[in-house]
């Protein structure tokens, strides 16, 4: 019943909230931002979650593009880590009458979890407009990391009988997760 009255009310903002273009100038976004994945764990499934908060600033070139950098914090409490990306963001808001939809895309590189990785973001969504330069922003879309992990390898001693753990090295390994933002702009 929850869902169904904050479908309505986001539907409902939807109709009523005037499609007005981004203004030319200063722009910044503070999200709720959430990375979801499922992972094979040994023989069971398990669904690993992020979420934390990320805010960019930047500036608005004309009506449609945003140009600009951020930062993004998000912990997974199953496994004790954090995402830590520092990345580019552009961003293209369209309009069709009263409809605002939004393209964005973010490239940077992720600082947690094992070291320096890759970080891919793209994503759409619906832009709420509500006054000259405050809006609301649901964005959907896919966030693909890199992380490094470091591998050992058991060796068994034929002289002691111990199986003996020595360190290979590390190996980059990428992750593709779902991706839900919830934000504003000002």
């Amino acid at each position: 019943m929850k869902y169904r009255i904050i479908a309505f009310l986001l539907a409902l903002s939807a109709i009523t909230a005037y499609g007005r273009q981004p203004q030319r100038g200063y722009r910044g976004f503070i999200e709720w931002s959430n990375d979801l994945t499922s992972q094979q764990n040994f023989y069971t499934n398990e669904t690993v979650l992020y979420t934390g908060a990320t805010t960019s600033h930047g500036y608005q070139i004309n009506p449609m593009w945003y140009i600009g950098a951020g930062l993004t914090v998000e912990y997974c409490n199953q496994y004790e880590t954090f995402m830590v990306p520092v990345f580019a963001h552009t961003r293209a808001d369209f309009q069709f009458g009263k409809f605002t939809p939004f393209a964005d895309f973010r490239l940077g590189c992720n600082l947690g979890e094992g070291g320096l990785g890759a970080y891919i973001s793209p994503s759409i969504g619906y832009r709420f407009n509500w006054g000259r330069k405050f809006g609301m922003n649901l964005g959907l879309g896919m966030t693909v990391k890199t992380y490094n992990v470091d591998i050992y390898d058991g060796v068994y001693d034929a002289d002691t009988g111990y199986l003996l753990i020595q360190y290979i090295g590390h190996e980059t390994r990428a992750k593709a997760y779902f991706t839900f933002r919830l934000g504003i702009e000002f």
